[in-house]
């Protein structure tokens, strides 16, 4: 009986998110033909990812949405057909920002070679 009430306490501790980030940081890695990226904050932050030569010829600003939001402790998968411009083996550029309106309180983008 004392095993099933330890049972009870503990197990709301393992469940509270879906994955552990011990940096609590956002990251990212190009894994099976997909970009995925994990918010290990407790914070809302919201993402782009282009092609990186496309960069130099579109007019590009950071927009908010519910389609691109990663809440607290998610993972979000973009397949490689949904990154605009994207052909095997260019380099992605990952914008993620927070708040929804200028200016972002964190802006940030990354390389990442596929």
């Amino acid at each position: 009986m004392k095993i099933a009430y330890l049972f009870i306490l503990i197990t709301p501790f393992f469940s509270c998110s879906a994955f552990e980030n011990e940096n609590n940081e956002i990251t990212y890695r190009w894994d099976s033909n997909e970009l995925v990226i994990e918010n290990g904050t407790s914070e809302t932050f919201y993402y782009a990812a282009f092609e990186q030569d496309i960069l130099a010829v579109i007019d590009w600003a950071p927009v908010s949405t519910e389609e691109n939001k990663l809440l607290p402790n998610t993972v979000r998968r973009l397949k490689a057909k949904d990154i605009y411009e994207y052909e095997a083996g260019d380099t992605i550029v990952l914008f993620y920002w927070s708040g929804t309106e200028p200016p972002h309180e964190v802006f940030e983008n990354v390389k990442i070679e596929t």
